[in-house]
């Protein structure tokens, strides 16, 4: 059953049309993936999950609800259900590890030993126990990013954004990230995911379903199953993914 509904959404920014008329649904409890090249309109769209945007036309629903018909005071309501995972991992330079991961529960005003339990409940869960009283710049990229997913798992949200996860890390280190997302998903069945990528790869080996985004429309929505079978016949499907159809083709394994 779908938690978000994307119908006919179009923003228009002066006379440049960023996204137009695109349409499809987030199922609850799966992992979406947004997919597509630098430009094709990813960030605004999120935007506009998350009410930042209001569109020059169309919808968005969320349980159900039109978000773009509440006042201010009941869309902030909304965003509570929503963390997200920002590119780069965006950690606090001057907080320690906990601290980094306490923070959005601070902002509203946890208990103290509640604050406490979660902190060190999501630290293990991203296998970071002990890093607690370290800083950012005492970690690597990949610990970085942990700490980052810790801190957008710590509210409990309904929805987790992961924008561009893997981002500018290393290829083992990509690998073991994704293999921690993957991880937490079978952990919190519940939980629903989008995930914002340029990448093909990330996008087949951790989604259930793919939004392909080209120049701000929806060339294709569906389960990546199917979004293979669509490289054969759709040459704009085909130049996206050109350079990860030999291996997905080749080396079904990656999406079992």
């Amino acid at each position: 059953m779908e938690i978000i509904k994307i119908i006919n959404l179009t923003k228009v920014f002066g006379k440049v049309v960023a996204i137009e008329n695109i349409t499809f649904d987030v199922e609850q409890g799966k992992i979406t993936a947004v997919l597509g090249p630098s430009g094709s309109g990813k960030s605004v769209l999120v935007k506009h999950i998350l009410g930042l945007l209001r569109p020059t036309s169309g919808k968005i629903l969320y349980k159900g609800i039109d978000i773009f018909s509440l006042p201010e005071e009941k869309l902030y309501e909304v965003r509570r259900d929503f963390s997200m995972l920002l590119q780069e991992g965006a950690l606090f330079d001057g907080m320690t590890v906990e601290e980094n991961i306490a923070f959005p529960l601070k902002i509203r005003k946890f208990p103290k030993d509640e604050i406490k339990r979660r902190v060190e409940f999501y630290l293990e869960s991203v296998g970071l126990g002990g890093f607690g009283k370290r800083y950012p710049s005492q970690l690597s990229g990949g610990q970085r990013r942990r700490v980052a997913l810790a801190r957008a798992l710590v509210t409990e949200p309904e929805v987790i954004i992961l924008d561009e996860p893997t981002t500018g890390l290393d290829p083992i280190t990509t690998e073991s990230i994704e293999e921690l997302i993957l991880s937490i998903k079978r952990k919190h069945k519940e939980k629903t995911f989008i995930l914002i990528t340029h990448d093909p790869f990330s996008a087949f080996k951790l989604s259930d379903n793919i939004a392909v985004l080209f120049f701000g429309k929806l060339i294709c929505y569906g389960e990546r199953e199917n979004i293979i079978s669509m490289m054969e016949s759709n040459k704009t499907i085909f130049h996206i993914f050109k350079r990860a159809n030999l291996e997905i083709a080749q080396d079904e394994h990656r999406i079992s």
